[in-house]
Parts: C-alpha cells; structure tokens; sequence
C-alpha cells in the first residue's frame, strides 16, 4: 500500500509498505479523507520527539471497513466510520477511576502506532465508531479535534449565557468558539494572526486586539479563559488576564516552562486547569449525535484539501500556522 512516510524533519515521501496486519480485536479501514494534526506538525516540525522515523502520522480520519477481525462482530465490510485514535488500557488505577485520557499506557495512533497517512490502517474496534451517511466526509474528519474542544468546553462547567475568552484561534480554538457559540455562550477570542481573528469573528465571537483586552475581559465578567495556543507565553498571559475569580483552561501543549505569581491565584480565586483529548467512550458519542443533528459543524474551519500524493504540501501549509484545518484524501 502507499504510505506518506515522515522520513526526517521537514521530509515527507510517499512509499509502497506492506499493509497492515489485522489482530483478532481489530478493524482494518481504508481512509478516505484525513485531517492534518496540530501533533503531527510538532512530529514535522522537529519540535517534538518519541517516534522512531520513518513513520506514518495521522490519526484525523473517515473510512470505510475493509477487513474485520474474526473477534469483532459490530462491523461490516464498506461501513463507514472514525477512529477514536487514543486507547487508553482499561485497566490502571486512572482507567478504572474514569480518567483514561491520561492513562499512562495510553496508545495513540499516528503517535505511538502507525497513522492514517496510508491506504489502509488498523485500530481496535472498540475505538472505532459507525456514522450515518448523513455526516459529510468533511465533518466526519473533524469530529475527533472537535471532541478535544468539546470535553475542554464541557469539563470548564461553562453554560448559556456565561462569557469566556479564546486565547488562540488555531483549530482547537476555533472549534472550541464553534462549540461554545453554538451552545449560547459568549465569546471573546483573541489571537496575534488578524486572519484567524476574522475567522473567529465569523464563527460569533467578539475579536480582540491590542494590549487593551485584559481590561475588556474584566468589564465582561470572563468566566472561563482556554489557552489554546501551546506557548509558554500564551499560559501566562492567560494566568495572568484571568479576572478575579476566572478558570484558566489549558489546552495547548507547550513544553516549555511558564511563570505565574501564586499570591495573584490565591488571593483572587483563579483556578488553572488542564484538559487533555477527551473521555471514553462518552465524548465522541456526544460529538457525533451533535454533528450528526447540525447543532455542530466543524467542517466550517476547514480551510485547505489536497490529494494524497500532495500530502507533502499541505503538512507545509498546515506547519505554517496561517490556515484553518488542513485535510487529505486519501480515496473516493
């Protein structure tokens, strides 16, 4: 099968590898379109290690069955489906707790295994999810960064009528203003790139700007602020323009270390608060159902499409931090 290969940083080539082997609790699916990662930019980048090259990244994905293992019953040959691309072990203390987004077995695919940036690609059935035909290809590819928005908007206690403040409009961020706009939440979004302002804009939130906005926040009575840059300075600029008794959402992932005065957190009651991909299996049935109803329509970020064999070129968009949400198709 072809396969997009990360070869070495910035390098990206389409070679013929065997395809995958089926396991007995596994489904093999044929990707039709993928979405490109804000994780495998970072892969591409260089910017973050773990995987041993070459390797196939990827996990945004529709496609349908092509091969089922013989102890999976759920499925059938051609039905169309999604990945839920992290498989926590079902078994630690933190599984059986509730909290298998941060098992720390977890495996990941296009991070730990093999991605979707291929014809076929194998994943557990239990993290494979049917969709009715009604959703379209675009959507369907976008449910898994839209779930990311979506547990981080649900996990934040937000709801109708309360104001909050996007820091950062790359996709997670704008997904996150689609999900809480359409869910009667008003939305303050402010990003450095006057382009993702205006998509911000767009999808009904208020754009700010300048140096300025910390003191709009304040007048707004900001509930909740999500970090959804993954810079160290976006953290503390959110820290540190959270009004007095605001949540700082972190979704972004930056790796390097941030600084904050903890007297200000004390005494002003700022909670800051991680949130990390979503919960199994509830997150991603709550997605589709929305999707699947138009209450949501994460296709509404996607920006850019290429064909497979231009995959090189739309990792080099979606790595230039200017587009919406990149996608690739794979097949027909």
């Amino acid at each position: 099968m072809r396969a997009a290969l990360l070869m070495s940083p910035l390098k990206i080539e389409i070679h013929k590898v065997p395809e995958p082997k089926v396991e007995a609790d596994q489904v093999l699916i044929q990707p039709m379109r993928v979405g490109i990662c804000g994780s495998d930019v970072s892969f591409y980048l260089g910017h973050r290690s773990g995987i041993a090259c070459p390797f196939v990244l990827g996990h945004e994905l529709v496609g349908r069955i092509a091969a089922i293992g013989y102890d999976v019953e759920k499925f059938k040959l051609g039905q169309r489906v999604i990945v839920e691309p992290n498989y926590p072990c079902g078994e630690c203390a933190l599984c059986r707790s509730g909290r298998g987004n941060i098992c720390a077995k977890k495996e990941s695919m296009g991070v730990t295994v093999a991605g979707c940036f291929a014809d076929y690609v194998a994943a557990p059935a239990k993290f494979v999810w049917p969709l009715p035909e009604s959703i379209s290809d675009s959507d369907a590819a976008s449910i898994e960064p839209l779930t990311v928005s979506l547990h981080a908007l649900l996990q934040s206690g937000t709801t109708i009528g309360d104001t909050v403040a996007v820091l950062g409009c790359g996709v997670i961020g704008l997904l996150l203003i689609h999900a809480a706009v359409r869910h009667g939440v008003n939305v303050l979004a402010y990003d450095k790139t006057e382009s993702k302002l205006q998509l911000a804009a767009r999808l009904g939130a208020v754009a700010c700007s300048g140096k300025d906005f910390k003191d709009f926040w304040q007048k707004e009575n900001v509930s909740t602020v999500f970090e959804c840059a993954g810079a160290s300075a976006a953290v503390e600029l959110a820290v540190s323009s959270a009004p007095r008794g605001a949540r700082v959402m972190l979704l972004g992932l930056s790796s390097s270390s941030a600084s904050f005065v903890p007297l200000r957190l004390v005494r002003e009651g700022i909670r800051v608060e991680g949130s990390i991909i979503y919960d199994h299996p509830s997150d991603f049935a709550r997605s589709i159902a929305l999707v699947e109803k138009r209450v949501l329509q994460p296709s509404c970020i996607v920006s850019d499409t290429f064909q497979f064999d231009s995959i090189a070129n739309a990792m080099q968009l979606a790595s230039a931090g200017n587009a919406g949400k990149v996608h690739a198709i794979i097949t027909s």
